[in-house]
């Protein structure tokens, strides 16, 4: 008997589970699989909703260049950026940080007369010289150092007599703080004044600037037009007038320029290079005359004239350096602003 019982507990250990217990696992797999479908909506959803979001705040970017909040936020999470320079991405958030800065400084300044368009061109043009500043430093071995900071640092501090001071100028002008000044503009600022001193002293680069000089001075020699000449290869604002100075009297230009213009005769052209601070000189002498004119103790006296034209070869500098460069950067532009790169001419100065 005990033997018998002993199996039949055996079974009863061994049974298969009854249909109350077999109908709870079905109701518990069913609502289990029930909360897996609600996440995988809600999941769904939410992703939906992010993107329609980020849609639209990518549309906002690149179609209206807003700045509320909503755009601003997708802009800096998804990292939009407003252009690429030769591969270099400049970001939407730094774009309009700048932007915003600059309209502050020139309300500041009493400078209305600047439109919402010049105001981004000249934010555009500051950031891809800022790439181009930055590429052309690091190809020299030119970096920022904590000792170039400091000196700028305390220059301003000593202009506004505390720290506090200059801060609250900064945030008055530009809304940014010292720390942001110095990321900003400062860092930039010392890194084109040691590319401009590496430039400048490149006798190598000062020498091509005055072998140009020499051949262009060659072929007007041999019968160029100096005008077209002066349009084709002068280097200031006179080059699109064909290099026209108008009429000038002594005093006007620096002394080394009038020294030669004022020997010429009418219609001569400079035998020889003329070298100023500027760089290298090709004058040539349209017409000369003789005004009465009043001199400092108003009397009337006879005082020459002359009209005349040049050609300025720059010497080696940072702003000849980074204009050439700019001529030959690959500018993407994304927003539906001004391209201020389809005319290289149009770059503020």
């Amino acid at each position: 008997m005990e033997e018998e019982k002993n199996v039949l507990e055996f079974k009863e250990d061994t049974k298969e589970p009854s249909l109350m217990e077999g109908r709870l696992d079905t109701k518990k797999k069913k609502e289990k699989d029930n909360l897996k479908m609600f996440l995988f909506g809600f999941v769904g959803l939410l992703g939906l909703a992010l993107i329609v979001s980020g849609a639209v705040g990518i549309y906002r970017v690149y179609a209206k260049t807003a700045t509320d909040s909503f755009t601003m936020t997708v802009a800096r999470v998804l990292r939009l950026p407003a252009m690429k320079v030769n591969g270099e991405r400049v970001l939407y958030k730094d774009y309009i940080e700048y932007l915003q800065a600059l309209k502050l400084s020139v309300v500041g300044a009493g400078q209305n007369t600047l439109t919402d368009e010049q105001i981004s061109d000249r934010v555009l043009w500051w950031q891809t010289n800022n790439i181009l500043t930055t590429a052309a430093a690091k190809s020299m071995g030119i970096t920022v150092e904590p000792a170039d900071i400091k000196q700028l640092e305390d220059g301003l501090i000593q202009q506004f007599k505390t720290l506090e001071a200059a801060n609250a100028e900064l945030e008055k002008r530009y809304g940014w703080s010292l720390k942001e000044y110095e990321d900003k503009i400062m860092s930039t600022m010392i890194l084109q004044n040691k590319l401009n001193e590496k430039v400048s002293l490149d006798q190598k680069a000062r020498e091509e600037v005055r072998n140009q000089a020499e051949q262009i001075l060659d072929q007007i020699k041999k019968g160029a037009d100096f005008a077209e000449m002066a349009k084709k290869y002068g280097e200031d604002g006179t080059a699109g007038q064909g290099g026209s100075l108008g009429w000038f009297g002594k005093g006007d230009m620096v002394p080394e320029f009038e020294a030669v213009a004022f020997t010429l005769k009418k219609g001569e052209v400079s035998p020889n290079l003329v070298e100023t601070e500027f760089g290298y000189h090709i004058i040539k002498v349209d017409d000369k005359k003789v005004e009465k004119v009043k001199d400092s103790k108003g009397k009337m006296v006879n005082t020459e004239k002359v009209d005349a034209r040049h050609i300025l070869f720059r010497f080696p500098s940072v702003d000849k350096y980074l204009d050439t460069l700019s001529k030959q950067m690959q500018v993407n532009l994304y927003l539906h602003v001004h391209n201020p790169f389809t005319d290289s001419a149009s770059q503020p100065q």
